[in-house]
């Protein structure tokens, strides 16, 4: 995967709806909003790369292509910080979420944030990142650990 660059969707706002038990809190998701916008970062992807990351976010498909998964890809256009035309981009958007905020983990958080400074979004967006609510929560843990038996 190649460095990914800065970039704003437009008409989106970011929330926290989905429980993540990795995280032990809500984690990130982007929802229509006109007016919004969320920042982050846009990255050149193989097929491949998505489909490790279709993995990653546990979006899967059923044999008519309909989506089953925690999350499903949605095109959207999104702008490059400082010079440079929109571009179409594929972005994850949660499925079957209620629309409440799941405060997400302080440590969770703590990584968002610390990859905003690393892409060099605005300290108003930073500042914005670290006024949601967190809770205190616990480091994540590799899948599996503690995790109830899967259900058939």
């Amino acid at each position: 995967m190649k460095s990914g660059k800065a970039a704003v969707l437009d008409n989106y706002r970011l929330c926290f709806p989905i429980f993540s038990e990795y995280w032990g809190g809500g984690i990130a998701d982007v929802v229509y909003d006109p007016g919004k916008y969320v920042a982050g970062a846009v990255f050149e992807v193989t097929e491949g790369e998505l489909g490790v990351l279709d993995l990653k976010v546990q979006r899967k498909t059923d044999s008519s292509a309909k989506e089953l998964g925690v999350y499903r890809r949605i095109e959207v256009k999104v702008s490059p910080l400082g010079r440079g035309e929109a571009v179409t981009a594929v972005t994850y958007q949660g499925l079957n979420t209620d629309r409440y905020s799941i405060p997400p983990t302080q440590h969770y958080m703590d990584s968002v944030i610390q990859g905003a400074y690393g892409y060099g979004l605005s300290m108003m967006w930073i500042a914005y990142l670290q006024s949601f609510s967190t809770q205190v929560g616990r480091k994540p843990r590799p899948p599996g650990v503690g995790d109830a038996a899967p259900r058939l």
